[in-house]
Formats: structure tokens, C-alpha cells, sequence
């Protein structure tokens, strides 16, 4: 007799989706089926069949308990089709790509937010955004100032480096035909920088509405 336990990934994916008040009853039921499976199915076969419950499951409570998370995305979605909508307008995509720039820029920022908070309390800034689950109102101040050092953090980097790129510019250039370009990617530093604060605001403004539900729930 095959009792392997369920296949954790599916009841894992099952778990983080299922409301809080069906998780623990939905996924002790699902186990016990799957125990009486295996008395006369093949272990394959008791995987896939789990694996094809917990599908359809989440798929009918994902819209329930993730619509937040949902819209966030389509709202991240949104920005960067029209970034790119706007870049296409002004003669091609591709000049507004710059390794180095972005390099510059989002990895230092990084590093000092952590350094001012902590690698855990960005990890946990980042599972608030994407999860919608905040568990104390001291959770979500920690959350939006990892995301206001982030944010700031990379647009003072942004300005700083562009002002280097100037000074480089200004100090080795010799011919003004070489400016236009120059300019121009010294300036996307600045716009890399701009575009994370951007996205770190709403992602610290999305974890304040989620502490005001919190403050709801405690009145």
C-alpha cells in the first residue's frame, strides 16, 4: 500500500491561495482522499490527481482572495506598456536601454536598504505587496519606509551618477557632435532612478492601504 503524502508544491500553491477560514478544512480533505486513492491507483496517478484538484481549486478562489494582487499587477502592467508606448513614440526602444545605467542605480539602492532596515524586512516589504496580508500595523511602518529608503535611495544614486556623467562629459569632450548622445545616456540614469521611486511608491502606498484595512478589522 503506497502512502506518499501529497505532492507539496500543489498543496503549497493551494494553501497561499485558499481563504484562511476553508485552507485548514479544504486541504484536510483533500489529503484523505488522496490516502484512499492510493489504495487502488498507482502513486502517478494519485499525483496527478491531486495536482489537477488543486488547480481547479485555486483557480475558482484565486479571484477571491487575489483580486488586490491583481489589479497591482495589471496596474505595474499598465505603466510599462505605456513606458514602452511612449519610448516607441520618440523614434525607437531600443535607445532608451542602458545596462551600466540601471546597474548604477537599483543594486546600491538595494544594498542600502538593507543596510538601513534589513534584508528580512525587505523580503517582507516585497511578500506584503504580492500576498495583500499584513499582520500588524508595525509590519506595514517597517514596510513603507523599506520602500521610502529603496525609492530614495535610487533616485539620489540616479541624480548623482548623472551629474558624474556631466562632469565626464563636460571635461572630456572635444567635439560637440559626440554631445547628443552623450547626454542622452548620462539622462537615463536619471530615468531608471525615477522609474523605481515610481514603482516604490505605489508599492509603499499599497501596503498603507492595507494597514488601514488592518485598523478596520481591530475597530
Amino acid at each position: 500500500m503506497n502512502s506518499s503524502p501529497p505532492p507539496r508544491i500543489a498543496e503549497a500553491i493551494l494553501a497561499k491561495i485558499l481563504p484562511e477560514t476553508l485552507r485548514e478544512p479544504l486541504l484536510g480533505d483533500l489529503e484523505e482522499e488522496f490516502r484512499d486513492l492510493q489504495q487502488n491507483r498507482s502513486a502517478v496517478n494519485c499525483q496527478l490527481w491531486y495536482w489537477r484538484q488543486a488547480l481547479l481549486t485555486s483557480f475558482l478562489y484565486f479571484n477571491q482572495t487575489q483580486k488586490a494582487l491583481i489589479m497591482f499587477v495589471i496596474s505595474v502592467l499598465f505603466f510599462a506598456l505605456l513606458t514602452f508606448f511612449a519610448m516607441s513614440l520618440s523614434g525607437g526602444v531600443g535607445m532608451f536601454f542602458d545596462i551600466p545605467s540601471l546597474i548604477l542605480t537599483l543594486p546600491p539602492a538595494v544594498v542600502f536598504a538593507i543596510a538601513v532596515t534589513s534584508a528580512m524586512h525587505l523580503k517582507q516589504a516585497f511578500s506584503m505587496v504580492l500576498s495583500g496580508h499584513v499582520e500588524s500595523l508595525r509590519q506595514v511602518k517597517q514596510g513603507v519606509h523599506v520602500f521610502n529608503v529603496l525609492g530614495n535611495s535610487a533616485m539620489w544614486l540616479g541624480g548623482l551618477m548623472t551629474l558624474l556623467g556631466w562632469v565626464a562629459m563636460g571635461s572630456n569632450m572635444t567635439d560637440m557632435q559626440d554631445f547628443g548622445p552623450a547626454f542622452a545616456v548620462s539622462i537615463l540614469t536619471f530615468m531608471y532612478a525615477l522609474g523605481i521611486k515610481i514603482l516604490c511608491y505605489v508599492a509603499a502606498e499599497r501596503i498603507v492601504f492595507l494597514g488601514q484595512g488592518l485598523i478596520s478589522n481591530n475597530e
